[in-house]
């Protein structure tokens, strides 16, 4: 079956943007947030250093002390600030330190960026004026605990233009402003040599940045869209424009949706739509549905004419399939044939459907079908 990829469609460009820091503790620094209400203080506009100490009920900024109704602490390695005075030592406006009870996700806006964090999820959202969203993957989620948010305040200072020191003999946490590159942006984009054999891969950066790497989920069982990956799920990349890394001709594979992270500065990053999609060639020029169970039963009319569908049982990926779920679905249908065909004589019989969808918003296609999985 013939395979084709299809690229992001979006334009290629330079991004010239402010540089973020990461920003590596010894202990990854964690903050809390009052799950209700953020009034009753100011805000503090950072313009130089700012301090956290463990165990006291104050921080410095800009050479002055401020008063915090919970102590910075340490916890199973972790170092746990109140999210609401780390904001205001970022600079961050009192207005702009936000709980949504509702929706369960803390927003921090400084300027032009936006960050939103939720409890017990490993990913951090940034989103800088009215780009796409990018999320850092964190190795600490936010939990909630004492009535309070408590927020890895490596990520938060490193999302916010920020560079952190742990400085253990004090118990000291010092941020400072200071730069580096965030992955902003991923396409996939036809190889212009062989367009419709093969594939780059471009990375954009806010600034200079060391080698980023690429890795696809869901590879290295039978669902690799490369036999190279069989190896390595991991692409190293090389310099490109300004701002640019990228990645040589390399062909495409078996048919799926391979979700992607970049990881730059040793922080990975990830979003919804950073997605390798293989294809088999007039994939898309089917009808897509809303559900994949819509998608079965139209294939089922088209290849079994004059037949009885009695079944449609969803059933479990392949234990060697590592592909993503929300964009694969293994489907058997049982159907009744009344008379004697070519292939298979009249009677009951089991079909196994393979089902994609384009994408974390897009329809469900058949993309194959067998008697076995």
């Amino acid at each position: 079956m013939k395979l084709k990829i299809m690229p992001d469609k979006r334009r290629v460009a330079a991004i010239k943007r402010r540089g973020i820091v990461v920003l590596w503790f010894i202990a990854a620094a964690v903050v809390a947030l009052t799950a209700l209400v953020f009034g009753g203080s100011r805000a503090y506009a950072a313009e130089g250093p700012a301090r956290f100490w463990i165990g006291r009920m104050s921080y410095e900024a800009n050479g002055q002390q401020y008063p915090m109704d919970v102590a910075p602490y340490i916890s199973e390695g972790h170092t746990y600030v109140p999210v609401r005075y780390l904001a205001y030592a970022l600079g961050v406006p009192e207005e702009d330190v936000r709980w949504n009870g509702a929706a369960e996700t803390v927003t921090l806006r400084k300027e032009d960026v936006t960050l939103r964090l939720k409890p017990g999820n490993l990913l951090m959202e940034r989103q800088v004026g009215g780009g796409s969203p990018v999320s850092v993957v964190m190795d600490v989620a936010p939990e909630m605990r004492f009535d309070r948010v408590l927020l890895p305040a490596r990520y938060v200072v490193a999302g916010l233009g920020y560079i952190a020191a742990w400085e253990p003999a004090t118990q000291q946490v010092t941020l400072v402003p200071g730069e580096i590159a965030w992955a902003e942006e991923l396409v996939f984009a036809p190889n212009p040599v062989e367009p419709d054999k093969g594939l780059s891969i471009l990375v954009h950066t806010s600034g200079p940045a060391s080698r980023p790497v690429v890795r696809l989920k869901g590879v290295g069982g039978t669902g690799e869209p490369n036999v190279y990956w069989r190896q390595t799920d991991k692409i190293t990349l090389s310099p490109g424009g300004l701002g640019e890394w990228v990645a040589g001709f390399f062909p495409p594979g078996q048919a799926g949706v391979y979700p992607a992270e970049v990881t730059v500065e040793g922080l990975t990053f990830t979003a919804k739509d950073w997605l390798l999609k293989v294809y088999p060639e007039g994939f898309l020029n089917q009808p897509g549905y809303t559900t994949p169970e819509e998608a079965v039963r139209a294939r089922f009319v088209q290849d079994f004419k004059g037949c009885s569908l009695r079944e449609i049982e969803e059933r479990t990926l392949l234990s060697d399939d590592l592909r993503d779920p929300r964009y694969h679905k293994l489907f058997l249908i049982t159907f009744y044939q009344p008379y004697d065909g070519p292939v298979l004589p009249a009677g009951t019989h089991s079909y196994f459907y393979y089902v994609l969808r384009d994408g974390p918003y897009g329809l469900w296609r058949v993309a194959g079908g067998s008697t076995g999985p």
